[in-house]
C-alpha cells in the first residue's frame, strides 16, 4: 500500500499497562487502513518520541496477517447513467401514442 498520508489519532496513556495508545490511520491509493498502536513508556516521555514510536509500531503491524486492523476501500467509480432509448416502454404500457 503506498503511503500518501498518515494520521495519528488521539494519544492516550493507559496507566494500568503503563503505555501510550493511539489509532494510526494510513491513507493510500487503494483506501484507508486503521491500525491500533501502543508504546510502553513512562508518562513523562517526550511527545515526539511517543508519536514516532506509535507510528513505527503501527507500520510494523500493518501487513501482519494476525494483527487487528480495519480497512476501508475506496468506492469504485459510479456506473454511467443509462441513456434513454428510442423505444418508450411507459408509453406502450399506458397506451400513450405519439400524434
Amino acid at each position: 500500500m503506498s503511503r500518501s498520508k498518515t494520521e495519528l489519532g488521539e494519544i492516550r496513556y493507559n496507566p494500568a499497562e503503563q503505555c501510550f495508545e493511539a489509532l494510526v490511520t494510513f491513507h493510500g491509493t487503494t483506501g484507508t487502513r486503521r491500525v491500533p498502536s501502543s508504546f510502553y513508556a513512562p508518562l513523562d516521555t517526550d511527545f515526539e518520541v511517543v508519536s514516532r514510536a506509535l507510528h513505527q509500531a503501527a507500520m510494523s503491524r500493518i501487513n501482519r496477517p494476525d494483527s487487528i486492523k480495519s480497512r476501508l476501500e475506496k468506492a469504485p467509480q459510479p456506473l454511467p447513467k443509462p441513456q434513454k432509448s428510442g423505444f418508450d416502454w411507459q408509453a406502450l404500457l399506458h397506451g400513450h401514442r405519439a400524434a
